[in-house]
């Protein structure tokens, strides 16, 4: 009888301690969760080496049907940013909020192809900016709402073009830099304060 005890005590020790180191696993897949040495710690999802880019970038009008593409001065000038996993595991979602999210570079050129003019706030400090510990799994996608008022100067009404990137931490160029991922370009119009931006274009 006491050989029996023994013998179901080991196994329900052995199945508790299974379970155990299977949730660190879990909990470190689903919410960028390490766990190093015995310590948690929260951190962006990394897979290096990669040979190609783990992800997309589209964007679009900021309404929620994707439509709208003119704006009046002084208004929100928002685009969507969707960003979708193109390989067989997690990849990285973090980044840093910043008047705008940090991890994306925000590109916008006038009706002559100059850079827009640019709001100045100084460079993202990211020891001061609020950082978020995300990721996407395979074939999903995630978006994100930019308000490119919040860095750029739409003062005048006139035609803008809008590209955005995000560099691959774990696709790496010959030098060792993290490749830059670019979406599509779009068209964005700058109306007069009075006219009417509530038509699609």
């Amino acid at each position: 009888m006491q050989t029996y005890l023994s013998s179901y005590r080991i196994l329900v020790l052995s199945i508790f301690v299974a379970s155990a180191a299977a949730l660190p696993a879990q909990e470190a897949r689903e919410s960028n969760v390490q766990i190093k040495n015995g310590v948690k710690t929260v951190g962006p999802i990394r897979h290096p080496g990669a040979t190609s880019p783990s992800f997309t970038l589209s964007i679009r009008g900021g309404d929620d049907a994707g439509t709208r593409y003119e704006f009046k001065v002084g208004s929100m000038v928002a685009i969507t940013i969707s960003m979708t996993n193109i390989v067989n595991h997690d990849i990285d979602y973090s980044g840093y909020s910043w008047h705008l999210d940090s991890s994306y570079n925000y590109l916008v050129w006038d009706e002559d192809g100059k850079p827009a003019e640019k709001i100045f706030f100084g460079d993202p400090d990211r020891s001061t900016s609020s950082p978020y510990w995300s990721g996407i799994s395979p074939g999903k996608t995630k978006t994100y709402e930019a308000d490119l008022e919040e860095i750029y100067k739409f003062d005048r009404p006139g035609k803008y073009t809008v590209q955005v990137s995000r560099p691959d931490e774990d696709y790496l160029d010959e030098n060792g830099k993290p490749t830059v991922v670019k979406s599509n370009i779009i068209t964005i119009t700058i109306v007069a304060a009075d006219a009417s931006a509530d038509t699609p274009k």
